[in-house]
């Protein structure tokens, strides 16, 4: 009993990091990876555990970084021996990185990770609401302002 409460712990303590073969996925224009693996790859950031992890991916976050570490995408890291994880993404901002990204993926198909390049790489609230404002004037060229404006609707952080 106490073995298997042990294992539970130590498994949502786990730390998965993008491999190489990860970013260069995200970066691909021929991506393999679709979905909720593609949006779970994503949010890996190398100090996140799986149990802050699975607040953004939802339950099934374990069986899709199984999947990716099979792939080669993601590979697991020592956390910091004080305990710590440095740099803890925030959850929401996490969650809506993911959800611009689904939302964006059928605009920029294979090419989204390279226009959402800017929202992956934000450090916080202020710097993706920028970069939606940037994304939102390209997507604006083609759509229209009103429908560019519709279809990022609720992503913005209010500050």
């Amino acid at each position: 009993m106490f073995s298997s409460l042990f294992d539970a712990t130590m498994t949502a303590d786990r730390i998965y990091a993008k491999t190489e073969r990860g970013r260069s996925e995200l970066l691909s224009r021929a991506s393999m990876l679709r979905g909720r693996l593609r949006a779970a790859l994503i949010v890996v950031n190398g100090r996140a555990p799986l149990s802050a992890l699975q607040e953004v991916i939802g339950d099934d976050a374990q069986a899709l970084l199984d999947e990716l570490l099979r792939l080669g995408c993601v590979e697991t890291v020592a956390p910091d021996p004080t305990g710590a994880v440095p740099g803890l993404a925030d959850p929401q901002l996490e969650m809506r990185r993911s959800d611009a990204l689904q939302r964006l993926a059928p605009h920029f198909g294979p090419d989204v990770g390279l226009v959402a390049r800017p929202l992956l790489q934000a450090a916080d609230a202020d710097a993706f609401n920028r970069a939606l404002d940037h994304i939102e004037s390209r997507l604006a060229l083609y759509m229209g302002r009103k429908d560019a404006a519709r279809a990022l609707a609720g992503l913005r952080f209010e500050l």
